[in-house]
């Protein structure tokens, strides 16, 4: 592998594309979104911070839409999240199901608000974007109609309560927008905003209001985590 340098303290620049190359680009792009906070960075200063050529970045991204949506699967395999899914899943009964699901939002979004607005901010002029920001929006979607489905067939979910609406609800309420607007905006604490979503979320989809000891919080975090 050939490379150069530019001046005594310049870091060494990649002059072609290596095993790592993508690791790396990767891995510089989260740290510059995440500690800029915001999606403006430029493929330069990816290249620059990942110790890469430009032309090394374009070999591997076709351009910067590419490499967000890349960033963003990225990110969700460096926290665990496929297998938090799982566990999630794995609750044993709707309702932990739902606490579950904010308990997620509560600790995940944090690390994943940067990158996903990098993603929503390049979908709109670029229809590979749109298409992984819609199935993700759909996949979450689909987790929240496994839960109303389960708090149905327990006999759990509100009388009078469309399951669809129960899933659009639920799905709207967990959204990274909501938790933007009331973590980010408003300066809930992430434990506030886990006992305030999960209190609404009990008390308008399931039968909660005629068993007050269901809003009791059980301790799932544990199990969420693995451990």
């Amino acid at each position: 592998m050939s490379s150069i340098r530019r001046g005594k303290d310049s870091p060494q620049v990649d002059a072609v594309s290596s095993r790592n190359a993508i690791g790396r680009i990767l891995g510089a792009a989260l740290t510059l979104i995440t500690k800029r906070g915001d999606a403006h960075v430029t493929m330069a200063q990816i290249a620059k911070a990942a110790r890469v050529s430009r032309q090394a970045v374009y070999l591997h991204f076709a351009d910067r839409a590419e490499l967000m949506v890349a960033l963003a699967r990225h990110l969700d395999d460096t926290l665990g999240l496929p297998a938090e899914i799982e566990r999630l899943t794995a609750q044993p009964t709707g309702a932990q199901m739902l606490r579950g699901q904010v308990s997620l939002q509560a600790r995940r979004n944090p690390a994943l608000w940067a990158v996903a607005r990098a993603v929503e901010e390049v979908r709109r002029t670029d229809a590979a974007a749109e298409r992984a920001w819609q199935d993700r929006l759909a996949n979450r979607l689909a987790g929240c109609r496994a839960i109303v489905a389960r708090l149905q067939v327990e006999g759990n979910l509100r009388p009078g309560l469309d399951p669809s609406g129960a899933a659009d609800l639920l799905w709207t309420i967990t959204s990274l927008r909501m938790w933007e607007d009331l973590v980010l905006e408003r300066g809930w604490s992430a434990q506030k905003y886990q006992e305030h979503i999960t209190r609404l979320l009990l008390e308008a989809l399931t039968c909660a209001s005629r068993n007050p000891d269901s809003l009791a919080e059980p301790r799932i975090e544990a199990t969420l985590r693995g451990v």
